[in-house]
């Protein structure tokens, strides 16, 4: 896919796209709005989905560690729409979307967090466009299947997902989100990242996952650790499926030192 130009829409903040607070920009004449907060290397945070709104992922505490830029995904919040929503919202399209913001910052090397399926969307990232990456955290991925994804549907009863999204509370947080098919532009589900891709990853990986996830507890972790070269493995004891919340010190002790380490490995800048 050819890269459209960017054009800045009110309060870019062009000069400072790391500076404090709410940024925007248009890809292609869709909105790509974006969040600002704390000190440090730079994070860049997908949250998961596809479509829940980013405020859910917010991690103050690693503020105090790194700047963390909260990316709001096209579809939601803020963010426009793709021409053929609700479909069409593909990892590849997430991650060209993503190459885009971290080439407005303006940074050599960023960290790449995703969770839930925007760790699907982060391991995608690490595996095609790598080159600005210092290091890939995967927080609470599917483990590798190459089987076609899920297509997720709206809550019962709601008819007006476009308008309003839906809303639902998981581990005492509020989380809002918008309606995404799961399908891209044909109709057609994408397949999910299989073992073959993921052992040929060359990204400085971290994995976290929940030994208290409902779904498949500590082997979440584990199924991608096993395959991926290098990869180091945190598992929350206390965690669901969402330590930035129910464990929020082991949480932040984990990305804190993946960082610290891949810092003072990194080549001289």
């Amino acid at each position: 896919m050819d890269t459209p130009t960017v054009c800045p829409v009110a309060r870019p903040r062009d000069d400072e796209p790391l500076s404090p607070g709410t940024h925007s920009f248009r890809l292609g004449g869709i909105v790509q709005r974006y969040h600002v907060h704390g000190s440090g290397p730079v994070c860049v945070a997908h949250p998961g989905g596809p479509g829940l709104f980013w405020d859910y992922l917010r991690v103050p505490a690693l503020e105090t560690h790194l700047t963390m830029v909260y990316v709001e995904p096209i579809g939601t919040g803020e963010s426009g729409c793709l021409p053929s929503h609700p479909h069409g919202y593909t990892r590849d399209r997430y991650s060209h979307f993503l190459q885009v913001l971290i080439n407005r910052l303006r940074c050599s090397r960023v960290y790449l967090l995703g969770h839930a399926h925007g760790a699907l969307v982060a391991a995608h990232h690490a595996l095609h466009r790598s080159e600005s990456l210092a290091g890939v955290i995967l927080y609470d991925a599917e483990p590798p299947s190459g089987r076609a994804d899920r297509a997720p549907t709206p809550p019962a009863g709601d008819s007006d997902v476009d308008a309003g999204g839906w809303s639902s509370a998981t581990a005492g947080v509020h989380r809002r989100a918008a309606y995404i098919s799961g399908l891209d532009e044909n109709l057609c589900r994408t397949t999910g990242v299989d073992r073959a891709d993921l052992a040929r990853m060359d990204v400085r990986t971290l994995v976290i996952s929940g030994r208290e996830d409902p779904v498949r507890g500590a082997a979440r972790g584990r199924g991608l650790h096993e395959v991926i070269p290098g990869a180091r493995l945190s598992v929350l004891e206390h965690d669901g499926c969402m330590g930035h919340v129910q464990e929020p010190e082991g949480f932040t002790h984990a990305v804190r030192e993946f960082v610290l380490d891949a810092e003072v490995c990194a080549p001289a800048r």
